[in-house]
């Protein structure tokens, strides 16, 4: 389906939904326009052209379609959360705990959503982003493959005007999930004014709170059928884990002795079967592991040895390490670059003009939704 096609841009707007955002309403004569055309679901359900530039960020239009789609996205996806948690279609009448209304909350969403496009097209500008030939001739292949399917390009175009668009729209919101792979990979790509290098990437993890910790893990579950321990095969284990705490207590080395003498007992003894693909430890941030694990960890200073921990997999030695810089790349590189996304987008301003208002929601909405009920 066309909708299924343009519903998979940027993940559904989900970065959209935790930002803020700026908003300033402009006149016309400061670059926005009234449109041309008088027709089509936009301009009947509101009397808005579908080619009026109603918002712009640092000069990059929307037209009234491109807000009614995410405003038709925006309210598709709150519908079906709602039936799925609540088993109710969407109710235009409800009050939100803070007092905000379903229209302003939806409306809310949209100022971030059609920001958030904006903002991405900006950027793909800005570092000379496009498309591949590879994605012209998919996004080509997918065209051609509609227009198959309804008989000609007039009967495709029909269809995409049922969502109260344009083809120029259609393209243009199709085109913009190629733009976010680009950019990311531009930003993967070393040597691109994009690119984060590792120490750039560690400083960030640093700054999230990201550390490093071995450990050894004697578990207090059958290894095999995962079923817990006996209480006297639970106190072989506590005592083999008093041991071994014995050995690194009696290590007078330095860190880098400590360290060694950490990793050939927790090779020895340790029965994390994780640590085949983490032999030196682990590198995380608050919230990935096991409360204890964590709270032992980040209590720890670097190079210091835990006491006996339990938790729920057993007991845990722990030694902090210093970060592992290329462990820490590696975890944020994803985060990194969403969060250079987002405060782009939180720092950008959103200017509107007085048609932007005339989009209602719930109208729009409805008008989209009865058109697809005719057809079917």
């Amino acid at each position: 389906m066309i909708k299924k096609r343009l519903l998979s841009f940027l993940g559904a707007a989900a970065i959209a939904a935790a930002l803020t955002f700026a908003v300033t309403s402009l006149s016309p004569s400061n670059g926005f326009t009234s449109g041309t055309i008088h027709s089509g679901l936009c301009y009947e359900a509101t009397g808005v052209a579908p080619d009026a530039i109603v918002a712009s960020v640092d000069g990059n239009g929307a037209s009234a379609d491109l807000v009614a789609y995410w405003i038709g996205y925006d309210v598709s996806y709150l519908d079906s959360y709602m039936q799925y948690y609540t088993g109710s279609s969407l109710d235009w009448d409800y009050t939100l705990s803070d007092g905000t209304n379903i229209t302003d909350y939806i409306k809310s969403n949209v100022y971030s959503s059609v920001k958030q496009h904006l903002v991405l097209e900006n950027l793909a500008n800005k570092y000379g982003v496009t498309l591949t030939e590879g994605q012209e001739s998919a996004m080509a292949d997918s065209d051609q493959a509609y227009i198959d399917q309804y008989g000609s390009e007039e009967a495709f175009e029909a269809e995409i005007a049922k969502l109260g668009m344009r083809r120029e729209t259609y393209d243009r919101i199709a085109r913009s999930n190629y733009l976010y792979q680009n950019l990311y990979q531009l930003y993967n790509t070393e040597g691109s004014a994009l690119y984060a290098s590792d120490e750039d990437l560690a400083l960030y993890a640093a700054e999230k709170n990201y550390i490093t910790a071995d450990h050894i893990l004697l578990s207090t579950k059958d290894l095999t059928t995962g079923e817990a321990l006996t209480d006297e095969q639970k106190a072989e284990k506590k005592a083999l884990a008093e041991e071994i705490k014995q050995k690194l207590d009696a290590c007078e080395g330095d860190i880098d002795e400590l360290t060694a003498l950490f990793q050939e007992l927790a090779d020895q003894y340790s029965e994390d079967p994780g640590r085949e693909t983490y032999p030196t430890g682990y590198t995380f941030t608050t919230g990935a592991m096991v409360p204890e694990f964590e709270a032992a960890a980040y209590a720890l200073a670097e190079g210091a040895v835990s006491e006996i921990v339990e938790s729920s997999f057993g007991y845990h030695i722990l030694l902090r390490l210093p970060l592992d810089k290329a462990a820490a790349a590696d975890a944020v590189r994803e985060t990194y670059f969403t969060d250079f996304f987002s405060g782009r987008v939180e720092s950008a301003v959103i200017a509107t003009s007085a048609e932007f208002d005339k989009l209602d929601p719930q109208v729009l909405y409805e008008t989209i939704q009865a058109a697809a009920q005719v057809e079917g």
